[in-house]
């Protein structure tokens, strides 16, 4: 593994540790606003809200669709960067550049 992907990887880590740690706090500090509301009286919904997902069903559909995603992008990069390199540029560029002339100026 190179240096960068360790630092990448120590990073990441690290955020996602920190990541974890503010949603575990934002939880905690949401139990008393639960508790509060339930001494409310519950109302019954419209009805036309009983054709809309739950926000645990539009949770699941949108990361399912994400990981979805995020596999395909890996493996579109993978491909990409198992390509063969092109034998050689630096040898075209230089060609290219020696046989450009310069324009005349007006």
């Amino acid at each position: 593994m190179s240096e960068y992907a360790k630092l990448a990887t120590a990073a990441g880590d690290q955020y996602l540790d920190a990541l974890a740690e503010t949603q575990e706090n934002f939880l905690k500090s949401m139990a008393p606003v639960v508790e509060m509301m339930s001494k409310f009286p519950s109302t019954p919904a419209p009805a036309f809200a009983m054709d809309l997902p739950t926000p645990q069903e539009l949770t699941e559909a949108n990361f399912a669709f994400a990981n979805k995603w995020l596999k395909q992008q890996k493996q579109f990069a993978d491909r990409l960067f198992t390509m063969p390199a092109p034998a050689s540029t630096s040898s075209t560029a230089s060609n290219t550049t020696a046989k450009a002339k310069p324009k005349a100026q007006a």
